[in-house]
């Protein structure tokens, strides 16, 4: 099979030709197979374009160690690079469907002709527990969570994932330490992302992300907007104006309302290169 490899900050994606022509999926083996970086191309997850009847076409995303997500922010805009460049997509904004909905994406081309950035209505960001989810009732503003080493006092919040927003410590050790654990803890019943963040300003965040079913990653789109949404609805940051939220991998711009009934996320898609596989 043919395939083009895209980043979105470094969080890399596999995305598959032939999706839109009835192309099968590939199993789970097949991708955890693929997405190995040693013995296959190596990426964070699989995607492949799909017809949509309610949307311009949709998006099968796979993550690296077999499991679907719900969204992913910068799969989204390497999807959309893909549909653009590759397949012909005109609309702007392309809307895409996902597991989480269908979002709108506007799309930017740079000087060289190619796509160069996308910005995706994130729609609302959730609280309610029984929405993100988290087990319980109520909402997830300051939401405790007990390890054997630990206990953590965060805000759960949903952008299509679950997330779980720690605020304070940003450090990579932290995040690869603690991010384990919390992932598949029981409070969350599909697992969550792990954020760990902190705030440098009132329009600046550093930001580490342990991404459930990825590990440790190098950018996370809904983490961000999870993220800023946590910010601003804590008043930590502004709101109704672009917070730069920086990863290892690079910078996102998070808008998120102050109302919190809509965030917009923007950020690059960059084609890293195209090969064949045989599966």
């Amino acid at each position: 099979m043919k395939f083009i490899k895209y980043h979105g900050l470094g969080n890399d994606f596999l995305v598959f030709a032939r999706g839109l022509d009835g192309a099968r999926s590939l199993t789970p083996e097949e991708v955890v197979a693929v997405c190995d970086r040693r013995f296959g191309v190596g990426a964070d997850g699989v995607i492949l374009a799909r017809p949509s009847e309610v949307a311009a076409l949709r998006m099968e995303l796979v993550n690296s160690d077999g499991t679907t997500p719900e969204m992913c922010g910068n799969g989204i805009r390497c999807l959309v690079a893909y549909a653009v460049d590759e397949l012909g997509f005109a609309e702007n904004p392309l809307e895409v469907e996902t597991l989480a909905g269908v979002l709108a994406c506007a799309w930017r081309r740079g000087e060289d002709g190619r796509m160069a950035s996308v910005r995706v209505s994130m729609g609302r960001p959730v609280f309610e527990r029984a929405l993100i989810p988290v087990a319980g009732e109520g909402d997830a503003l300051a939401l405790e969570v007990s390890t054997p080493e630990r206990t953590f006092v965060g805000t759960g919040v949903g952008t299509g994932n679950p997330h779980y927003v720690l605020f304070g410590d940003a450090r990579r050790e932290t995040a690869s330490h603690y991010g384990p654990l919390l992932e598949r803890h029981p409070t969350f019943p599909r697992g969550t992302n792990v954020e760990f963040a902190e705030v440098l300003a009132p329009d600046h965040i550093r930001l580490t992300v342990w991404e459930r079913g990825c590990g440790l990653t190098m950018a996370c789109g809904t983490g961000a907007t999870a993220t800023v949404a946590a910010a601003v609805r804590h008043g930590l940051v502004r709101a109704d104006a672009p917070v730069r939220v920086s990863l290892p991998g690079g910078d996102l711009a998070i808008t998120v309302s102050a109302a919190l009934d809509a965030a917009i996320m923007e950020g690059p898609a960059r084609e890293v290169f195209r090969g064949r596989i045989h599966i």
